[in-house]
């Protein structure tokens, strides 16, 4: 599992709380699976930035910081990108990579793409991602970002999309 840029900074920007929740939930239940799960954490080094590096807004959330015992840190939206990442997945037997986390136009949509070309099977947990930014932000009121990103991933053919409860009960069949 890759919880990807789930810091204060952003978590604090908006109403994310059933996200967060959400992303709680698939942590324990990976937890309890004792399967591999990575904190992606972009350090940012822009002074206007949520997230700007070395300020509280870069730690990861403060709910989910208790369970980020295996964090990656990144400065561009890839967290392959020279961080080892691909390596520790390898070592830790992963063929899947299960993604959430924000921001779902940015690194989301971009460790989705690599995670793929890297070799890995790639599922997204769309209301477990969000986003910072809104329609508005790209001048497209009404986007639904995380759900737009989402439909191209799935569109792709290459990665798969579930909804939480979806992936949960797909999780529950693969255990029983």
């Amino acid at each position: 599992m890759l919880v990807i840029d789930v810091q204060q900074g952003f978590v604090d920007s908006g109403d994310f709380e059933k996200v967060i929740n959400r992303i709680d939930y698939l942590v324990h239940r990976f937890k309890h699976s004792h399967e591999p799960i990575f904190f992606i954490r972009h350090k940012d080094e822009n002074t206007h930035s949520l997230i700007q590096d070395g300020s509280p807004g870069s730690a990861i959330c403060r709910k989910l910081a208790p369970y980020a015992t295996e964090i990656i840190d990144k400065n561009l939206p890839s967290a392959f990108y020279r961080t080892g990442l691909k390596e520790k997945l390898r070592i830790a037997g992963v063929d899947e990579v299960v993604l959430c986390g924000f921001n779902a136009e940015y690194c989301i949509f971009f460790n989705s793409a690599a995670a793929f070309e890297h070799g890995f099977k790639v599922r997204v947990i769309e209301d477990a991602c969000a986003s910072v930014n809104t329609g508005k932000t790209y001048e497209m009121n009404d986007l639904d970002i995380p759900d737009f990103i989402c439909t191209v991933l799935y569109n792709s053919g290459e990665v798969t999309v579930n909804e939480l409860q979806e992936f949960l009960a797909g999780m529950n069949a693969e255990h029983s």
